[in-house]
This record gives structure tokens, C-alpha cells and sequence, in this order.
């Protein structure tokens, strides 16, 4: 593989993270970024050229630097983050997340603070394979894991588990949890 090739798999992983990160369609981003959604998908595949200008329009359409796409932006070796800061994300189960770290690095990872009012019963899809999920319930208890498979939590205790298959989130009181992410 040629030193070409690396950079546009590494670009192509970074895009299709963050996009995914953000619940973005191939067709959203496309649109965002004035490109067709075959652009898109080619770029995500690490196949093709892109030119500076199609990459900016991405990264701009992502909220991320250039840069970053580019292997020229290094995050920070050490990031404060107040409690709560950031833009919440509303779930119609009434679950509410604020995202505490994301990575596009090959092995990402994120990691959210979820609030569940008792009685919210967030039911998920299953993510990418290989996809790992880490809670910790801080507060409350609640029911997490895969369908059928669900271990009630309350202050201090944890579940681990391959989020590659239907899972839940069901508050029994309410609940604070902090839930770890880690795509395969």
C-alpha cells in the first residue's frame, strides 16, 4: 500500500467516524458539504484524490479542523471538561446525553453522561461490529444491556458489553449513568 493510499484510508475512517459520531447519513453530510453522496461514500472508502477544497467542505460540514483530517492536528494531551458543557442530545425516551469525549482515532471511543427520568426506557439499535460498551451507573438505578439480557445497576456498579446487537437503557428511578463506547 502506498503512502497515498494510508493517507486516504486514514481520511476515509475519520470522516465515516465523525459522521457516525454526529448520527449523520452519508446523504446529510453530502448535502452539508455541497457534495454528491457518492463523493462522500468514495472518500469514506479511503478511494480517490480529494482535493483540498472537497476535504474542507467535509471538515466544515463536521465541525472539525482541516487539519485534523489532514494528520496535522494533534489533540490535546490533557482536556478539561466541566460537567454538562456542550450541546445535550435528547432521546424521545426522555434520556438526555452530553457527550464528555470522542476520539477519531482507528480504535475511537467516546464517552456520555446520560440522565434517565425514572420510566425512560431508551431502546438502541445495534451499533458497528465489534462495537463494546462500558456503563457505570453514578446515580438511581436502571436496567442496561442487551435485550434480554439486561442487569440492573445502582450507584457504583457497572456492566460491560458488546453493543453489536439491540440493547436498552431503562431507568427504575432516576438515573445518571456514564457510558463508555469503543468501536471495533
Amino acid at each position: 500500500m502506498s503512502e497515498l493510499d494510508v493517507v486516504s484510508q486514514r481520511i476515509g475512517t475519520i470522516v465515516r467516524g465523525e459522521r457516525m459520531a454526529r448520527a449523520m447519513s452519508t446523504g446529510e453530510l453530502a448535502r452539508q458539504a455541497g457534495l454528491s453522496k457518492t463523493i462522500v461514500g468514495r472518500i469514506e472508502r479511503g478511494d480517490g484524490n480529494p482535493s483540498i477544497e472537497t476535504l474542507w467542505r467535509i471538515s466544515t460540514a463536521l465541525g472539525i479542523p482541516l487539519g485534523y483530517l489532514l494528520g496535522t492536528w494533534q489533540e490535546p494531551r490533557l482536556r478539561h471538561m466541566p460537567a454538562r458543557q456542550g450541546e445535550p442530545l435528547h432521546a424521545d425516551s426522555g434520556m438526555v446525553t452530553w457527550p464528555l469525549h470522542t476520539s477519531g482515532t482507528p480504535r475511537r471511543s467516546e464517552v456520555y453522561d446520560n440522565e434517565l427520568p425514572q420510566g425512560a426506557d431508551q431502546r438502541t439499535e445495534a451499533h458497528l461490529p465489534g462495537t463494546e460498551e462500558l456503563v457505570v451507573c453514578v446515580s438511581g438505578r436502571v436496567e442496561v444491556g442487551p435485550l434480554g439480557e439486561e442487569v440492573t445497576l445502582g450507584p457504583g456498579d457497572a456492566v460491560w458489553f458488546a453493543a453489536d446487537v439491540a440493547h436498552r437503557y431503562h431507568a427504575l428511578e432516576d438515573a445518571r449513568t456514564l457510558c463508555w463506547m469503543l468501536y471495533g
